[in-house]
């Protein structure tokens, strides 16, 4: 809620050169924002904001191109994989508008605070963490098929062929299998027994941010214990956790992540400390640090040449 502070990192891999972009005017809520759409074939990037107006920005410049009128609250942003529709969603709304002449498709009172398309993009799953269940919404008509009852959806992924739904209050991971309807719950010790969605910056536990390797074999999970949890999409399975420790003050409060392209490493962001780290996905070890870059989620896009 409220102001924010109008600013998007960008790190480009090979180089690791980090680098702040402006979006908005900070302390206000223009300047809050907390997902980003980006349409790589274009070489642009959406960025919804609770004030609702969507800026989008040139990643070949790294520059403003232009501002749209979109739905009040909006924070959340996803492309569409045909490149042609981004969806903004806000805590009441999601609404479609074209990547062309960003002109508003179509809109509809279904809110959260995560997306995820399926593998042909013919589903478009919205969860909330305050929601009892998953709205499983057809993209080309905003029109829904169905709920899924699985609730406080912290964020979701898709991965071969799984709905991946984190609980940020009870630690339990689900699954979710749209072809037998079956749901899988794994449970995690990322839990805060004292936790509330009023207090999160206080929480010493919780799902924040999921990531996908590039295989699709892992589904990834910054908790805000300090550790990245990792789960199989065969099965699916836990398969555990690995610390992240960049000092000895800990515990350090991951929250965004990102896998990067290669599929060994990830970018993470350290809340308490206000960086973001690179850390080997299988010990944890920190291999670079970036300080001052603080991202509640990190995108992975690879730009069109």
């Amino acid at each position: 809620m409220g102001g924010g502070p109008g600013k998007m990192a960008v790190v480009r891999w090979p180089g690791n050169a980090a680098h702040v972009v402006a979006f908005g005017q900070a302390g206000t809520p223009k300047g809050n924002s907390f997902f980003v759409g980006v349409n790589a074939q274009d070489h642009q990037v959406f960025i919804p904001s609770l004030a609702g107006t969507t800026n989008v920005i040139d990643l070949r410049t790294d520059k403003p191109v232009r501002q749209f009128k979109s739905i009040p609250g909006g924070r959340v942003a996803v492309v569409s994989p045909d490149h042609r529709l981004v969806f903004v969603l806000s805590g009441k709304a999601l609404a479609a508008y074209s990547t062309r002449d960003d002109a508003l498709r179509y809109e509809i009172s279904v809110g959260g605070n995560a997306l995820a398309f399926n593998a042909d993009a013919s589903h478009l799953y919205v969860g909330g963490n305050m929601d009892t269940a998953i709205a499983d919404i057809d993209p080309s008509t905003g029109h829904i098929l169905r709920r899924i009852p699985i609730g406080h959806s912290g964020d979701l992924v898709w991965a071969r062929g799984l709905l991946f739904s984190a609980d940020i209050q009870s630690g339990v991971m689900s699954a979710f299998n749209p072809v037998t309807n079956a749901i899988f719950s794994m449970p995690t010790a990322e839990v805060d027994p004292h936790f509330a969605y009023a207090k999160i910056p206080a929480a010493t536990a919780g799902f924040m941010q999921l990531a996908v390797s590039p295989d699709q074999n892992s589904v990834y999970a910054a908790g805000f214990s300090g550790h990245i949890l990792r789960f199989s999409t065969t099965g699916p399975r836990y398969l555990g956790e690995v610390k992240v420790a960049v000092g000895k003050a800990g515990p350090d409060k991951l929250s965004g992540l990102a896998v990067l392209p290669h599929g060994a490493e990830a970018i993470t962001t350290i809340e308490n400390r206000h960086e973001s780290v690179v850390v080997d996905l299988r010990n944890g070890q920190v291999l670079q640090r970036l300080p001052g870059i603080a991202s509640n989620r990190w995108v992975l896009a690879h730009e069109s040449e």
